[in-house]
């Protein structure tokens, strides 16, 4: 049996009790199986995404899709392929508009932001109380003493205390397209439309190909599809006009718990704050600097680099988007082997005509790709979860090509079929093909487990450990999971 060190560790919490929904706030309607995560392996945890479960901080989280109100269908999309959307370009246009002079794109966007999940809300005691049994060590993060008066060590270290001079908010520039003035629609004087005698209008181009033909008939016309530009090309418009434009945005990727990231921590848990409270009507205490650590700081994932120089390596990132020396929003990511995956997203709403959430997605998309180049199994971008029953979240199948997996046998099938089901039924299964999952002699006896200290097989703690109320909650566990996850993850046993 391997060593601790080199394993992830979970505490398995079991079915949770019914709560609010974060989608569609009914009371006492959402269900979803829930485990602590000391630390995760970026393999592990690809793993387990691929299998339906999803984490906030150092909590995972699966939901019980036949009994949830709001099923959650994880979604990826095919980023090498992505296809971009009139209203996606229109939005990196409306960027590029803005870096230029200032000012938005004057012609028409939907400026409905790409919403991520909402953030599992829960108790800091339920935490800490958690940390202390598990004995889980936060990393150390340093901060300058110029910027912040005081440091978190770990979530039994209390508050953070800030200057309140480097807390003041630039003043936010006055986006032209936030003007409250309305055009009035324009008139057309009634008539009785078209003359069906004379003939229909043409294009000039197809005018001089007929004419062409009408001389000569052996003319052989060849039209070229319109030229199609990629996303990187959108992107480095941005850059370029950036560089000379009236506004600098620079776009930075930074690894948490580096002291690069603690530089810039205030600043981000400052935004977040006030993000959680236009936005989502957060109260100050729901979102201060504990919550903004526990939450999209704090991460299980241990860092893992690649053999690549330029690549970043694996493990939880902030991509942070700066205007001048102002932090605007930061997209919250794991680097994973397969994928990028989204956490989730805050920006500066002064800047919400800018549509910064789809942005931020095309950018982490853009990123996709870039890394692709350097490691080639690393080709998707996860979307988190798609709520078919949440017209907030439909947003995400406008990403194409995309997928969502089935619930059951955990295959991935095409958005646009999934979605013809879904409009008959909130919960479905997409692969309705007789294969059996999971099919493995792997018996719970040789699960791995963690009790007082040390590393056994399962079969091994029923005879020195109270097993009572265990098998049932460890097969549970086993089926959640999967087979391939059980040999992976320790099972972290409590007295």
């Amino acid at each position: 049996m391997q060593s601790i060190n080199t394993k992830s560790i979970i505490f398995y919490n079991g079915s949770t009790k019914r709560s609010s929904c974060g989608y569609c706030k009914k009371e006492n309607s959402s269900f979803s199986n829930g485990m602590w995560a000391s630390s995760l392996s970026v393999v592990a945890y690809q793993d387990m995404i691929d299998r339906g479960w999803r984490r906030a901080g150092k909590y995972c989280y699966k939901a019980l899709m036949e009994k949830t109100c709001c099923p959650l269908y994880t979604i990826r999309c095919e980023a090498l392929n992505v296809e971009l959307s009139k209203s996606q370009k229109k939005i990196i246009k409306r960027v590029t508009t803005f870096l230029k002079n200032g000012e938005c794109e004057k012609n028409p966007v939907n400026t409905e932001q790409a919403e991520r999940e909402p953030i599992m809300k829960y108790k800091l005691e339920d935490i800490q109380n958690h940390d202390d049994k598990m004995k889980i060590t936060n990393t150390d993060y340093l901060f300058d003493e110029e910027q912040s008066a005081s440091v978190i060590g770990s979530h039994n270290s209390t508050l953070i205390t800030t200057n309140k001079e480097d807390n003041k908010m630039v003043e936010p520039l006055n986006l032209s397209c936030n003007s409250d003035t309305k055009k009035e629609p324009k008139k057309f004087k009634p008539g009785e439309g078209a003359d069906p005698n004379l003939p229909s209008s043409k294009k000039k181009k197809l005018l001089r190909i007929q004419k062409k033909l009408a001389k000569d008939p052996n003319f052989v016309t060849t039209i070229s599809a319109p030229y199609q530009k990629c996303l990187e090309e959108f992107i480095a418009e941005n850059d370029s006009v950036s560089t000379g434009g009236l506004q600098k945005l620079r776009v930075s990727l930074v690894k948490t718990g580096t002291e690069a990231f603690a530089q810039t921590f205030t600043a981000g848990a400052t935004l977040f704050a006030k993000y959680q409270i236009a936005v989502h009507n957060d109260k100050a205490d729901e979102c201060n600097m504990e919550q903004y650590l526990s939450f999209l700081v704090d991460s299980p994932l241990k860092e893992e680099k690649s053999k690549h120089p330029d690549h970043p390596g694996y493990g939880s990132f902030h991509q942070q988007y700066w205007l001048g020396d102002k932090l605007i929003a930061v997209g919250v990511i794991d680097i994973l082997p397969k994928c990028v995956s989204s956490v989730y997203l805050f920006y500066d709403p002064d800047y919400h005509n800018l549509v910064l959430g789809t942005y931020s997605s095309l950018r982490e998309i853009c990123l996709v790709r870039q890394l692709y180049k350097m490691s080639p199994d690393l080709k998707y971008y996860y979307m988190g979860f798609y709520i078919h029953s949440c017209s907030k979240m439909r947003y995400k199948a406008k990403f194409r090509p995309s997928y969502l997996l089935c619930p059951l046998k955990y295959t991935w099938h095409a958005i646009d079929k999934c979605i013809q089901k879904l409009d008959n039924e909130k919960y479905s299964i997409f692969d309705v093909s007789g294969d059996i999952q999971d099919a493995d002699i792997f018996t719970i006896d040789n699960i791995p487990v963690l009790y007082r200290g040390s590393l056994m097989h399962y079969s091994a703690f029923k005879i020195i450990g109270n097993n009572e109320n265990e098998d049932e909650r460890i097969k549970e566990y086993k089926i959640l999971i999967g087979p391939k996850l059980a040999r992976k993850l320790i099972y972290c046993i409590m007295d």
